[in-house]
């Protein structure tokens, strides 16, 4: 769909600016070209309207759109035998220790807040349940909310889209909160348990781990020709 936007450097009567694009305004936006109060228009609006106000509505239209695209295999291409492409357990694995040294490097940095919550950086013998319980908390609310962010805003953690992985629902419809905190949740504990539900992926014809059939979600290997 065709979008316009004004912009208040241009001359009277050139500062409408268009049409582009979904993709297009999403990429102005990522490189700061939109203020929160830019206005934006596209058919069946009635009126200029802020880019504050569409910003959210249009990801949400356009990350339906991409995934979509995915499940039609006009993203991956398309081999004689017309098979979507899932990722395996070993790039799964990679993914992982990707976002793994990534989360340790945050955990790092929010050092400051350890000494606040009770966290403690290191591990003895002598160290007690109690003392180690806000440490597990922490790590568990670090895991939670990075995996639950990433997912629902960008189809993927920075490790998996590194490696060109895509977590969608199984019915191409955009992942909500509520699937992304669950398929978070359900993957922590199951790599708590020695990785146990993620195994699951080394097996299953759809490379699911328990928390892809708990969220029923999928992770494509997206490649581009």
């Amino acid at each position: 769909m065709d979008w316009y936007y004004i912009d208040p450097t241009k001359p009277e009567g050139k500062r409408r600016i268009g049409p582009w694009s979904n993709r297009q305004m999403l990429v102005f936006a990522d490189q700061g070209a939109f203020a929160p109060e830019t206005l934006v228009w596209k058919n069946g609006f009635n009126d200029w309207i802020p880019w504050s106000t569409v910003e959210a509505a249009l990801k949400a239209e356009f990350q339906v759109e991409a995934i979509k695209d995915i499940l039609e295999e006009k993203v991956l291409p398309k081999p004689s035998e017309k098979k979507v492409n899932y990722a395996g357990f070993w790039v799964r694995l990679c993914a992982f220790v990707i976002d793994f040294i990534i989360m340790d490097l945050i955990f790092i940095l929010l050092t400051p807040l350890h000494a606040h919550f009770g966290v403690i950086s290191e591990v003895t013998p002598q160290t007690t349940m109690a003392e180690l319980m806000p440490t597990l908390f922490f790590i568990f609310a670090l895991m939670f909310f990075y995996d639950s962010f990433f997912v629902k805003n960008y189809s993927g953690t920075p490790g998996k889209i590194a490696l060109g992985l895509a977590v969608v629902c199984s019915n191409g419809e955009a992942i909500t909160w509520n699937r992304a905190f669950l398929r978070a949740f359900v993957d922590f504990f199951s790599r708590f348990l020695f990785g146990a539900g993620c195994l699951l992926a080394a097996f299953d014809v759809e490379k699911r781990a328990l928390h892809d059939f708990m969220a029923d979600t999928r992770v494509l290997k997206l490649q581009r020709a």
